[in-house]
């Protein structure tokens, strides 16, 4: 005998976005923390190395990445809430189904929107680099 699933299709819904959200969010991190690193961390950073007791010197200059480095951050802050939104949905009861819907669609508002912002600014810097 096959075991029968108890949740309706609001929270497979939101199940499938949380799992949506979770698979983009470690992409998203990477390229978060590489933006950072690019463009606010090394700017203009000194770096001194001892060779063959010597101490040299090296700046790294400034560089012109045109990522968007604040509208990945809220990225990543949308998908990450459509996670956390939809945690509750399936301790939601019977009794409160209109609520469950309401929290789907906000989370699947939270994750459309997040993955909107990403790939507008994939495609801004693709723009920008031709």
């Amino acid at each position: 005998m096959a075991k029968e699933k108890c949740a309706d299709s609001w929270e497979r819904f939101s199940s499938s976005l949380s799992s949506l959200s979770l698979s983009l969010l470690p992409t998203l991190l990477f390229v978060l923390i590489m933006a950072y690193v690019l463009v606010v961390g090394l700017q203009n950073a000194d770096f001194t190395f001892t060779v063959n007791g010597q101490e040299v010197t090296f700046k790294y200059p400034g560089v012109d990445v045109p990522i968007d480095y604040i509208a990945l951050k809220n990225a990543v802050i949308y998908l990450f809430a459509a996670v956390l939104v939809g945690l509750p949905v399936p301790l939601l009861s019977g009794k409160l189904k209109p609520l469950k819907v309401l929290v789907a669609l906000i989370q699947a508002g939270a994750f459309v929107y997040g993955l909107y912002i990403f790939v507008l600014a994939i495609l801004n810097f693709a723009s920008a680099m031709t």
